[in-house]
């Protein structure tokens, strides 16, 4: 709690503070809903005053958008050059990047957009900025380095998400259970090796 803190705290204590508002206010914004959800029930449960709550974030539209990016930050980190088994790459990347949308915290934030996000249009832009330059940017940038994405475009970065992603895609909307590791696994190295002939093909005829 803020009360009983003496003198300035340290960047490093600030931006753990920070980091645990954020925490706390994705938690929120899932279990109230967009609608729902309050500045102030989230600075009294975060343990700081509304004065530093809207110090850090002007409004909640800004502290939303802010909850998003905290979320994206934890995307799996795959690099130009993180590898030069690439089909190894791809498969690894579409089994985190899995996982991580998987979590309670990332799929419920998925499915607050689905319920809210005709009442509340605003929220298109907060959710779309991240996923575009924390996803499909990193992900055509290493597609693009290995002959497999046109330089500047993100087509087949989003394509090749989509697949590794429909078995989430499919419980959220479809209420179908997740697959086991190994299943997991195994649809993964399908949708690289699918996606690899495509983009192979797709190459031939330029």
């Amino acid at each position: 709690m803020e009360k009983g803190r003496r003198g300035r705290p340290s960047a490093e204590d600030t931006l753990a503070r920070q980091r645990h508002l954020l925490g706390v206010a994705r938690g929120i914004f899932i279990a109230r809903g967009y609608r729902g959800t309050t500045m102030e029930e989230v600075a009294s449960a975060a343990g700081v005053t509304k004065k530093t709550l809207y110090a850090w974030h002007q409004d909640k539209e800004r502290l939303f958008h802010q909850c998003v990016i905290y979320g994206a930050l934890r995307f799996p980190n795959l690099r130009p050059d993180s590898a030069d088994d690439v089909r190894t790459a791809l498969v690894d990347y579409a089994l985190a990047l899995h996982v991580e949308l998987a979590r309670e915290d990332s799929s419920g934030l998925g499915m607050l957009f689905m319920r809210e996000g005709q009442e509340f249009p605003e929220l298109a832009k907060l959710v779309q900025r991240p996923h575009h330059d924390y996803l499909l940017m990193p992900l055509a940038q290493f597609l693009t380095k290995h002959g497999m994405e046109e330089e500047g475009r993100t087509e087949r970065a989003a394509l090749f998400i989509n697949m590794a992603l429909s078995p989430l895609h499919n419980k959220m909307m479809l209420g179908m259970d997740l697959p086991s590791d190994d299943a997991m696994r195994r649809h993964a190295e399908i949708c690289v090796d699918l996606f690899s002939a495509l983009a192979e093909k797709e190459n031939r005829t330029v």
